[in-house]
């Protein structure tokens, strides 16, 4: 018993120095082709640079002048000249009375019979010291009255309206014998240049840079 309890020992000790097969080498990994991304995988799309937005050009600004102190003589002849050169310059001149008056006026009617009929109407309404315009670009307009400044004038209107007469105008018109001056609007520095040039004919007159009108 004793000596097969001895064998046995000897087989399992024994069997700790048998040679064993060498395990199964893993198959290396093909590093040429590794990739960080799968096939299927959408290709990554490039970015698109924003469209670049043109600054916008500048507009140009327009400028005016106002010419005053010319003598009714040398304004007939600047107007000649300013004449000539609104067909050589982009610009544009108008004529200001020094002093001005304000017309409370019906517009213009069709006809000197609806004219008269108009004022017909007015005078059966209350309305006073009327009259119907014979000749000029108002010819068959009612004229209401002369005033001296907006408030005269604005009085005026709100009278005829508190007697239902409704669509009446006020206009500017220059008193007689008012002296004139220029205003020239342009957007081209270089008329400014030009209108120095026409002044050293008239040294008594001023030109100054002004805010153009609305």
């Amino acid at each position: 018993m004793l000596l097969a309890n001895l064998l046995l020992a000897a087989f399992f000790m024994g069997k700790a120095f048998w040679p064993q097969a060498a395990p199964e080498k893993t198959a290396s990994m093909n590093v040429d082709r590794l990739s960080l991304r799968s096939p299927s995988a959408p290709p990554v799309p490039k970015e698109t640079p924003a469209p670049t937005i043109p600054s916008p050009v500048p507009v140009a600004e327009a400028l005016c002048v106002e010419w005053r102190g010319l003598n009714p003589e040398e304004f007939a002849r600047v107007r000649e000249q300013l004449k000539a050169l609104v067909g050589e310059q982009v610009m544009l001149f108008t004529e200001v009375p020094l002093n001005t008056r304000r017309w409370v006026i019906f517009p213009t009617l069709p006809s000197a019979q609806s004219a008269a009929a108009k004022l017909s109407e007015l005078a059966a309404a209350g309305v006073q010291d009327a009259f119907v315009v014979k000749n000029g670009d108002w010819q068959n307009a009612i004229s209401l009255g002369l005033y001296a400044n907006d408030e005269a004038a604005g009085r005026r209107v709100r009278e005829v309206e508190a007697k239902g007469v409704l669509g009446t105008r006020v206009e500017v018109l220059p008193r007689q014998g008012t002296e004139f001056y220029f205003v020239i609007r342009s957007k081209d520095p270089d008329v400014l240049k030009s209108l120095s040039g026409i002044k050293q004919a008239y040294p008594n007159s001023q030109q100054s840079r002004v805010a153009c009108p609305l």
